[in-house]
């Protein structure tokens, strides 16, 4: 008698960026990866806390199924205390005034950022990673574990095409 083989889901990992605008095509893209292949693939979306009903939001208006094995999961990682950024404002949506610029200060500062995001990569030990343009450092966390790791940029592909050849091309660095 046999004993019956146990199948591990591919892990995926998704990680957007702070702004309704990012989290939306992530929360989209994290959806039809689970629903393509539910059996065989396991997605979850990393996000703050503030954030993780909006990834909620987005996927009841995509009609998640009830049934676990399709489900995105939601992970939370910190967001970092900010100076003159109130307690709980995690998304560009929730600003008013010029306090879009820290948040944004905020997400592309890899000393405040990565320790929370890397950690959560560990602990998750995904199979692989999808990252948002902004959290570049993810790309070398993901090497470190020796997982395969892309940027995704909400604009499209053809943008992202563009700036990756002008950087191969001509030196330059986008952020």
């Amino acid at each position: 008698m046999g004993s019956a083989k146990q199948s591990k889901k591919f892990q995926m990992l998704l990680i957007p960026f702070f702004a309704t605008s990012h989290i939306a095509p992530f929360t989209d893209l994290a959806f039809h990866l689970a629903a393509a292949r539910p059996d065989a693939v396991e997605v979850t979306l990393a996000v703050t806390p503030a954030n993780a009903s909006v990834v909620r939001s987005a996927l009841a208006r995509r009609g998640q199924p009830d049934d676990a094995t399709a489900a995105v999961n939601v992970k939370t990682y910190a967001f970092p205390a900010v100076d003159g950024l109130p307690p709980g404002i995690e998304n560009l949506s929730a600003i008013k005034g010029e306090d879009w610029l820290r948040i944004n200060a905020a997400a592309l500062n890899e000393g405040l950022m990565r320790p929370g995001q890397e950690s959560l990569i560990r602990e998750i030990s995904p199979d692989a990673i999808i990252t948002d343009m902004h959290f570049f450092w993810n790309v070398d966390v993901a090497a470190d574990l020796g997982v395969p790791c892309t940027t995704f940029h909400v604009i499209g592909t053809f943008s992202t095409l563009a700036m990756s050849h002008m950087e191969g091309s001509f030196g330059i660095l986008h952020i």
